[in-house]
């Protein structure tokens, strides 16, 4: 392997918390209590956040704020706004000074999802797991720009030099997960999810996996 490659490292995201908060209405009874209607819009709706480590080649911090609303059956539609500090060691070589170089940004974008969780089909233990598919928007920028006449050597092997480069950056999400009740308003969900547009520029390594709590009012 060339010294200007990337050295694989298993990056992981290691601990990510998402806290679920479920709008409904009042379930102390009185003597004028209606009926409720479950059709009602804000039975559906659920809001939170995650917030992740990852460690490795690309180390970082992220934080996200989501809300997702249940549409058909168990099929819900979510959206989350996404920050994150990331840090690429030794992505780059500096040919003329003999040394690598490594790069920290700050990330900016925001995602739109699907899950379905199986809790529409089936009553046994297969209720709890679920589908996630998930489009990513990222962009930030990075202290060198592509130049085929750079001394800098990148580590997807194109030559660099120093400028501001923005990066804008798709990913694609499929997997799935599994959702542990600990409790009638807390649960634990287990996400492990793949990049299918995984590439150099992507601030994360296959597989990503995802820890959360979620608390139910």
């Amino acid at each position: 392997m060339s010294r200007f490659a990337r050295k694989t490292t298993l990056v992981v995201t290691l601990f990510f918390i998402g806290i679920t908060l479920n709008f409904a209405q009042d379930t102390i009874p009185s003597l004028q209590a209606k009926p409720k209607n479950p059709d009602n819009f804000w039975h559906r709706v659920c809001v939170g956040g995650n917030l992740g480590f990852q460690f490795g080649t690309v180390a970082g911090i992220t934080i996200a704020p989501e809300g997702r609303v249940r549409t058909l059956d168990q099929l819900y539609v979510g959206f989350r706004f996404v920050y994150q500090y990331i840090y690429d060691k030794n992505y780059f070589y500096d040919k003329n000074n003999s040394k690598y170089l490594s790069y920290q940004a700050n990330v900016l974008g925001g995602c739109l999802y699907l899950r379905y969780y199986l809790s529409g089909l089936f009553d046994n233990f297969l209720k709890n797991v679920f589908a996630h598919i998930e489009y990513e928007y990222l962009v930030y920028q990075r202290p060198y720009v592509q130049d085929n006449a750079g001394y800098i050597k990148g580590a997807d092997g194109l030559s660099y030099k120093p400028g501001k480069d923005v990066i804008q950056y798709n990913s694609f999400f499929v997997g799935g997960g599994y959702r542990q009740p600990i409790s009638s308003h807390v649960s634990m969900d287990f996400l492990l999810l793949w990049n299918i547009n995984d590439t150099y520029s992507s601030p994360y390594s296959n597989p990503v996996f995802r820890l959360g709590v979620g608390v139910g009012l």
